[in-house]
């Protein structure tokens, strides 16, 4: 498998990336802001794109950081989760290089 770096999204690639998990929010205000818990890497599959959201499938998730006094669940695979492409490229996005990459150039333009 070969990665490259991502900065345009087509729907059907195949994109890894890292993203904080953070705390759950309780209800009460908080005095502090509040810190990520852990991190996990997340390989997904872009299912559609509308707008400015990205609604993927989760085909693979990972705890890589765990901070947290309970143990952190990751995405369960096969689940589908939707994220802003700005949230997207805060994590350093890869996507998996096309067998036919110049279709992927159409596709784009």
């Amino acid at each position: 498998m070969t990665w490259e770096q991502a900065d345009q999204f087509v729907e059907s690639d195949v994109i890894e990336w890292t993203e904080a998990i953070w705390p759950p929010k309780t209800g009460r205000r908080r005095r502090t802001k509040p810190r990520p818990v852990g991190k996990q890497k997340i390989i997904a599959q872009i299912a559609a794109i509308d707008g400015d959201f990205i609604k993927l499938t989760v085909l693979k998730a990972e705890i890589t950081e765990d901070n947290s006094l309970k143990p952190i669940l990751p995405h369960k695979p096969g689940s589908s989760i939707t994220k802003k492409r700005s949230t997207l490229l805060r994590g350093e996005p890869k996507r998996l290089h096309w067998s036919e990459e110049d279709v992927r150039e159409a596709l784009l333009s």
